[in-house]
């Protein structure tokens, strides 16, 4: 496996919010104030159905990552149990849901902020439904009858786009054909469909996500008014960043002639081939001070035998620590590093390199987090504070869930001009008014 050689010792984060003295500018109880030129917001939204973050640039550029969509019932007929988390708020219950649409409806309230009603970038980090859609049951495109409504071919129709990047174009071949092998080759198929539609119909621009660039995601409208801002690429099909400003990458997975699976519809840890969730995209975003980290859904799977596979610590480490983190994959029980020790020795430890201040989970199922992992991160970060979108009686079990400080809700990071502070704000999500229902910070960049 890939390893910078330029390590820092870990130290575990200081406390930095919740008992300063600076207030919020928002008031619990109203709606969230429109963000403002300067400021960098985060916006995890919540539709309980798996990940969903809408970013605004300090400059009004704005990106959507991943569009959340696995429209699983409620109810214990069905595999995925989420009865605890859809008590409060169901939006399955709701006659004609669709998460593509509550998605757009959601961001056109934010371009009625920025003024801007663009999408500048697209990133489908992964070819998974709960980030970019499933086509069960969804209807005909309104602009084409070659696709369906899939959450985010929906919001392409709806929402005016300008690059899209996802990890495959325009081949999507690695580790083998995704769009006739994969389990899932039949959403995968139309989510390219719709893609090629609206590059034929819309002027799309699509690109592959290149690992270690800093030029591929940039500001639109002002980038000379925001010098200390940037998004650097970190890792995409097992290429990482090796560090260098010039954004050159390091190969870690086999090369497509190395790619060795039984079965490509089902691969297992025991295959020469990375499953879906390894080649995810991973970034970090940094304004000033501030930097985040988005891994997708990075893991560790299958490090026992091909260590690898554990590209979840390598992303990890090619990032350095970062003030704010997305979970990785949901907080599912192969994620987050927090020191897993694999039969073969390797130990995963993501966790520790990014050594986040606040820690973000975008939860569909009752299981995001698992309780080893949560127990496990907070554990080895007893200061850091940690934000859950949906949650349920089975989580607030945990040990140390004192340290959630906001769920139930669209969970917002705002950052102030310059990229010195933040704030993090839970907003009510099923009345669509965007009411702040908690407020968290300051908190200083570090």
């Amino acid at each position: 496996m890939f390893v910078l050689a330029c390590e820092e010792p870990y130290v575990p984060p200081t406390p930095g919010g919740g008992g300063q003295s600076v207030k919020s500018p928002e008031t619990v109880g109203q709606p969230l104030s429109a963000w403002t030129e300067g400021t960098l917001d985060i916006h995890f939204i919540n539709t309980s159905t798996g990940e969903c973050t809408f970013l605004i640039f300090p400059d009004g550029t704005q990106m959507l990552v991943d569009a959340a969509g696995s429209h699983v019932a409620t109810g214990p007929v069905n595999s995925t149990t989420n009865t605890g988390i859809r008590s409060r708020w169901d939006p399955m219950k709701q006659s004609g849901f669709r998460a593509g649409k509550f998605i757009a409806d959601y961001i056109r309230d934010c371009m009625a902020w920025t003024g801007n009603n663009t999408l500048d970038y697209v990133l489908n980090t992964h070819f998974h439904g709960d980030h970019f859609g499933g086509t069960t049951g969804m209807p005909v495109s309104d602009l084409s009858s070659s696709y369906v409504k899939q959450s985010m071919a929906e919001i392409l129709d709806l929402l005016p786009a300008g690059t899209l990047m996802d990890r495959g174009w325009p081949s999507y071949d690695y580790p083998f054909d995704v769009q006739t092998k994969a389990s899932n080759a039949t959403i995968v198929k139309n989510y390219v469909t719709a893609v090629k539609w609206h590059v034929d119909n819309t002027g799309l621009k699509v690109e592959r996500f290149k690992a270690g660039s800093a030029d591929q995601i940039t500001l639109k409208a002002r980038p000379g008014d925001y010098p200390d801002f940037s998004v650097r690429n970190i890792m995409v099909n097992g290429e990482v960043w090796d560090g260098t400003a010039e954004g050159g990458s390091k190969a870690t997975f086999p090369a497509l002639k190395d790619i060795v699976v039984a079965n490509p519809k089902s691969v297992g840890n025991d295959d020469c081939c990375p499953e879906e969730n390894h080649c995810t995209t991973v970034f970090k975003l940094s304004y000033g001070k501030f930097d985040f980290y988005h891994g997708g859904d990075a893991q560790y799977d299958g490090c026992s035998t091909f260590v690898w596979k554990d590209m979840e610590t390598t992303a990890a480490m090619a990032a350095g620590q970062v003030d704010v983190m997305k979970a990785d994959h949901h907080g599912v029980g192969n994620t987050n590093g927090y020191g897993y020790v694999a039969k073969n020795g390797h130990v995963c430890d993501a966790i520790k390199h990014l050594n986040p201040r606040c820690w973000i989970v975008n939860s569909w199922t009752d299981g995001h987090p698992r309780q080893p992992v949560y127990e496990g991160v907070t554990n080895l970060l007893p200061t850091m504070d940690i934000f859950i979108t949906n949650t349920c009686d089975a989580m607030r079990a945990y040990a140390r869930f004192g340290q959630v400080k906001g769920s139930d809700g669209h969970i917002v990071v705002r950052v102030e001009k310059g990229g010195a502070r933040y704030f993090i704000y839970t907003l009510t999500d099923s009345d669509g008014l965007k009411t702040v229902r908690h407020i968290a910070g300051p908190y200083t960049s570090r």
